[in-house]
């Protein structure tokens, strides 16, 4: 038998890992298999631009890419379609990073059935017998409109659908709402894809693969919706990708970067499940790769491919990594702009190693500036933990990736209050890539665990409702994302608009000079461009020149005042006078009883060059 893996509209422009794995297991055992890249046919269609803005920055929830096939599976539905314009704008349109031009989606719709046709009349199909499509986020619907076309066309050809949008019960219900799907691969198909080809080409039965839902007597059937998952991870074969630079090239695309995997799963989720996550699905157990594969598959893909970057893909990154992957990608200068996901409690030193190693960009999931939400969101982390990384990753030149949530059952609204006023004076550091409500999204605890957890009237996204035409019972089926009432009847658009308002002026500063001090031995200048800033330039010596330095990492008034006794000879009063007096002035931060310097280190400056920066920052 011979394989085609299909990746649809919108999965953004980048090489598609999950069916590049799937085609080097299939080559192991002899199988002919392509990757087929249509979403870089609709990108050349529509603008490398405004593919990427439906593909990467429209709300998750909004479904938007699936909205623009919507006719292409279930026919003309105007009234859902004014029901969805106006519930993306009263949704969205709040969020000034995040309101995407509703003129984009209906230009990406209004060629959407030609793009449909256009690759329906391609002649590629009849080279394959089995037809596989990979569908995560909002790639669905135009995976299911071309695969019912396909079926109509060539019913000898052999559909299989796969990927996040098939986990568990949303794979059942792919494959009982729409008879021309013939298998569905639920979960991580490494094993279950492989062995599925080999039954049908061999005409066994493929009932008994656990992870592959089928159809018997008319009926949807499976015997695990769990598959055999690969312990070893070092025993995975290396993602193909030479489809899609060759596609890419086709196009007449640009796109520099390659994707890898080190691990799966999350060693945090196995102790402590963040409430709102709901990555992993069925997967939550922790696999890593040792060292020496990474490196070895780094060696081998930047070779063959020659990347700008690569993105790793991990739900977080292994903190074994420290000692023995990281020192040597520091060894070897390799340049390729790595990005992790990790927790955000790195220590100051963790962040300089990461940079060292090459890793020029993460996503800590900082998600909040409140200790109290963090613990209800069982984060494991506080908030002067996340604004300290926030300035150390600013520090070395790390960009951050990250987004501040709200929403959460039972989180105290004065937090907020207090939230925007911390916002106000680190406008000179990161700021997330967008704000928004808790999604409810299926897996998570809040969703599993909804009634125990403070919410109720658990329904599928209002999305799903104007994009698909089924019944709501069908839908909560289908469905990746929730929408939910809160226990308390609470709202909590009412009690964060300051926090909104902070967030604008942080977006608005974010490009701004901000706050960075010199420590030049015997004094420390720090030099404060913020809104806020009381003075442009302020000059620390002595015990207050220490004890800044000694906040850099957070510390507690007991320790503060330790420092200042043992250190300095300084009295308990007088060193928290000195903390105190500098936090009036917004160069030290309190939080939960804790203290942190904001300012960001900048190398010391010759004579001649200090003498001129110090007299631009008097003038300003």
């Amino acid at each position: 038998m011979k394989v085609l893996l299909v990746n649809m509209p919108f999965a953004a422009v980048r090489p598609a890992i999950g069916p590049s794995l799937l085609k080097s297991h299939l080559a192991a055992i002899g199988y002919e298999c392509c990757v087929l890249y249509l979403n870089l046919r609709m990108a050349q269609r529509l603008g490398n631009s405004d593919f990427s803005y439906i593909a990467d920055r429209t709300p998750t929830q909004s479904l938007s890419g699936d909205w623009v096939f919507a006719p292409g599976l279930f026919g003309s539905r105007p009234e859902a379609d004014r029901e969805y314009v106006a519930a993306f704008n009263e949704r969205f349109g709040r969020y000034v990073d995040n309101a995407a031009p509703l003129a984009v989606l209906q230009r990406a719709r209004a060629m959407a059935e030609d793009f449909l046709e256009e690759c329906l009349a391609d002649d590629v199909w009849k080279l394959y017998d089995v037809i596989g499509f990979t569908s995560t986020f909002t790639q669905h619907v135009s995976s299911l409109a071309l695969a019912q076309r396909l079926k109509q066309r060539y019913q000898d050809k052999l559909i299989v659908f796969g990927g996040a949008n098939c986990e568990d019960q949303m794979g059942v219900a792919v494959h009982r709402l729409f008879p021309f799907v013939d298998y569905v691969c639920s979960g991580e198909a490494d094993i279950s894809f492989p062995r599925l080809i080999r039954a049908l080409d061999s005409g066994e039965n493929p009932s008994d693969i656990p992870g592959v839902i089928y159809r018997r007597d008319a009926q949807t059937r499976w015997t695990s919706l769990v598959p055999q998952r690969v312990r070893d991870l070092d025993t995975l074969p290396m993602p193909d990708y030479d489809d899609y630079f060759e596609q890419l090239e086709m196009f007449g695309l640009s796109g520099s970067g390659i994707l890898m995997e080190s691990s799966r799963g999350c060693w945090w989720g196995e102790k402590h499940h963040c409430t709102f996550c709901g990555l992993n699905g069925t997967a939550m157990a922790f696999r890593c790769k040792s060292a020496s594969r990474v490196l070895a598959e780094l060696d081998a893909q930047v070779a063959r491919y020659r990347p700008a970057h690569v993105e790793m893909v991990d739900n977080i990154l292994d903190m074994h990594y420290f000692r023995d992957l990281l020192p040597e990608l520091h060894r070897r200068h390799l340049n390729l702009g790595l990005f992790y996901e990790t927790k955000a409690n790195l220590t100051k030193v963790q962040v300089q190693e990461l940079f060292a190693a090459g890793i020029t960009s993460i996503q800590p999931g900082i998600e909040s500036f409140s200790t109290s939400v963090l613990k209800i969101m069982r984060k494991g982390t506080t908030a002067l933990q996340n604004v300290q990384l926030l300035k150390w990753c600013k520090e070395v030149g790390m960009k951050v990736y990250w987004n501040l949530l709200y929403g959460f059952p039972g989180e105290d609204p004065n937090e907020y209050k207090i939230m925007s006023a911390l916002i106000d004076k680190i406008t000179h550091l990161d700021p997330p890539q967008g704000m928004g409500g808790i999604r409810l999204d299926r897996f998570s605890p809040n969703f599993v665990s909804a009634a125990d957890l403070g919410l109720c009237n658990v329904r599928p996204d209002r999305s799903y409702r104007y994009i698909y035409d089924l019944p709501e019972s069908d839908l909560y089926g289908l469905a990746y994302y929730f929408e939910h009432d809160y226990r308390d009847q609470r709202d909590p658009h009412q009690y964060i608009h300051g926090t909104e308002q902070a967030m604008r002026r942080w977006y608005a500063e974010s490009g701004g000079r901000g706050l960075v001090y010199v420590d030049h031995g015997d004094h420390l200048a720090i030099w404060d461009f913020r809104t806020i800033a009381e003075e442009r330039l302020t000059i620390l010596t002595g015990s207050d020149r220490a004890l800044y330095l000694f906040c850099d990492a957070q510390r507690s008034a007991p320790n503060i005042m330790k420092f200042a006794a043992e250190e300095l000879g300084l009295s308990a009063e007088a060193a928290m006078e000195a903390v105190t007096r500098l936090a009036q002035a917004n160069l030290i931060v309190e939080v939960d009883a804790r203290f942190l310097s904001l300012a960001v280190s900048a190398p010391a400056l010759p004579d001649t060059e200090r003498s001129h920066k110090l007299s631009n920052a008097l003038a300003f």
